[in-house]
């Protein structure tokens, strides 16, 4: 599968990106559910900062609706997975159909569980297919620095996902090396400076969670 343009590359990345934005989506929403079982209350303000969001949500059940199923939310699983889309068809030479196939497929659960009453089978579906397409493009694209390139979006993703969710430090610094080792074995333009506040972080015994999160966002000049 021959060389990768600039263009391409951008898409690789934001293809990583948005699949490990989706399927952490996922997550988050059945750890919510998860909750509600337990009898649990969900802080719907403290939700909607760590994940960054402007929008405020009058219930849990809106805020299922919109942040799982509404296109029109930037923020939302639905959006995110039609841009997963997206980027894997124009990128179909590059990853081959087998690899895009899992993309449309994990399309094709996070819609059949918009229509779904009980929806937590297809929801895991969506996981399943995202962790195929890991493993497919892992095995199938030949080219080191495409998969890296791919890798490195979905370690950004990872990352910030972690630091707005208090991810235990020793997890978030191992994921933080995993994402300056693949950042060499690409051809992204990166900063230099953030690099240095993201590896300091990684090396030192404290560090400030607000100033990485800036830094991982604005690693690479995408």
């Amino acid at each position: 599968m021959g060389s990768v343009s600039l263009s391409k590359n951008n898409r690789l990345f934001w293809l990583g990106r948005y699949a490990e934005r989706v399927y952490q989506g996922v997550m988050i929403i059945r750890a919510i559910q998860d909750e509600l079982i337990d009898g649990d209350k969900v802080d719907m303000v403290d939700l909607k900062n760590r994940l960054g969001m402007e929008y405020a949500f009058a219930s849990v059940e809106e805020f299922f609706q919109s942040y799982a199923y509404d296109i029109t939310l930037s923020d939302s699983i639905y959006y995110s997975a039609d841009q997963m889309l997206g980027n894997g068809m124009v990128l179909r030479e590059v990853l081959g159909s087998q690899t895009l196939s899992y993309l449309q497929m994990a399309m094709s659960a996070l819609e059949q569980a918009k229509e779904s009453n009980s929806c937590g089978l297809q929801l895991q579906w969506v996981m399943d297919d995202i962790m195929a397409f890991r493993g497919c493009y892992g095995e199938y694209i030949e080219e080191e620095s495409t998969r890296n390139t791919i890798r490195c979006g979905a370690s950004v993703e990872r990352v910030v996902t972690m630091i707005r969710f208090g991810a235990e430090e020793g997890s978030l610094k191992k994921e933080i090396l995993k994402l300056i080792n693949r950042l060499y074995k690409t051809k992204l333009s990166f900063d230099q400076a953030q690099l240095e506040v993201i590896n300091g972080f990684a090396f030192s015994e404290e560090g400030n969670k607000d100033v990485l999160l800036s830094s991982v966002e604005a690693l690479f000049q995408i």
